[in-house]
């Protein structure tokens, strides 16, 4: 395998993963690394010791994928996340979230949320009720037993102290 052949596959299997600056980035690191290592020993086993271009990709893929986030998907699969930094990458109108037409910004709408999410953040929706509810209940237990007493125990004391003054 050559350089261009090894920088071919590496591009081939980054494509529609993540977005073209980043593809463009790897491959310049790439061509860099086998120029420099290439000066110590042979261009073959340089790309020996690199392995195969597509388990480079697959980390590059998933390395990308980690970084960017939980609703970072790559645009095959209608990509939630764009990247700021490419400036090339866009979407189609039939991708775009909702119907609505790319203006530059993507929408985060809760659709693109994986079900066990909603799951859990049902879930925890519930508990919070509970826990307002629970605590909102006691309360109005506790003003009712030691408030309400309180103020008519406020009360009283005025009136006595109002009735001396006079």
């Amino acid at each position: 395998m050559t350089k261009n052949e090894f920088l071919s596959e590496l591009r081939i299997a980054l494509a529609g993963e993540v977005p073209e600056g980043e593809i463009e980035n790897n491959i310049r690191y790439y061509d860099s690394y086998i120029k420099e290592q290439a000066a110590l020993k042979t261009e073959e086993q340089v790309l020996e010791e690199l392995g195969d271009s597509r388990l480079i990709a697959k980390t590059i893929i998933e390395t990308y994928q980690l970084s960017h986030g939980p609703l970072y998907h790559s645009k095959m699969n209608q990509s939630a996340y764009q990247d700021g930094d490419t400036t090339d990458w866009t979407e189609d109108k039939e991708d775009s979230v909702y119907g609505q037409e790319n203006s530059g910004y993507q929408s985060y709408g809760i659709h693109q949320i994986k079900w066990y999410h909603k799951v859990l953040l049902g879930v925890i929706v519930a508990l919070v009720l509970v826990a307002v509810i629970f605590i909102g209940g006691f309360m109005i237990k506790l003003f009712f037993t030691i408030g309400i007493p309180l103020l008519i125990v406020y009360f009283i004391y005025k009136l006595i102290e109002n009735n001396r003054k006079r």
